[in-house]
């Protein structure tokens, strides 16, 4: 074998040995890259996961303070509409014993709601008499 041979031989051996560092490397580095990018994807998705974890959350609290108005709403809804109903009783009672009383009254002629010229009159008389000026005239 020749000498010159041998430098070719040792030559593609150098190159083949560089082609192989270059694409262990390579992959290392790929593979590298690539466990890094997964940790920040693994992070972000973790993120992700506690921002709509939170969400959730504020969704559940809304939805409890919706409900908590709309119970409030109904309790006033309804005691409103107790006062209104008791305050029509109030009402009828009201005008049920003002009815008994002109029914009852012998100068209001059976009438409650009469309240003609002479019972005015009689009136005034009545409180000049009580606060002792006498009778108008």
């Amino acid at each position: 074998m020749d000498g010159q041979l041998w430098i070719w031989i040792v030559v593609a051996i150098v190159i083949i040995a560089l082609i192989v560092a270059v694409v262990v490397f390579g992959r290392r580095a790929k593979t590298a890259a690539d466990r890094k990018r997964a940790a920040e994807l693994r992070e972000k998705a973790r993120a992700d996961a506690l921002g709509a974890h939170e969400r959730s959350a504020e969704a559940a609290r809304a939805t409890a303070d919706a409900a908590r108005a709309e119970s409030e709403a109904e309790r006033l809804h309804k005691e409103a509409t107790d006062k209104q109903e008791a305050a029509e009783r109030a009402n009828e009672v009201s005008q049920d014993r003002l009815r008994r009383a002109g029914e009852l009254e012998p100068d209001a002629g059976g009438r409650s709601d009469r309240d003609d010229g002479e019972t005015r009159r009689e009136r005034d008389d009545d409180q000049g008499d009580e606060e002792g000026r006498g009778p108008r005239s």
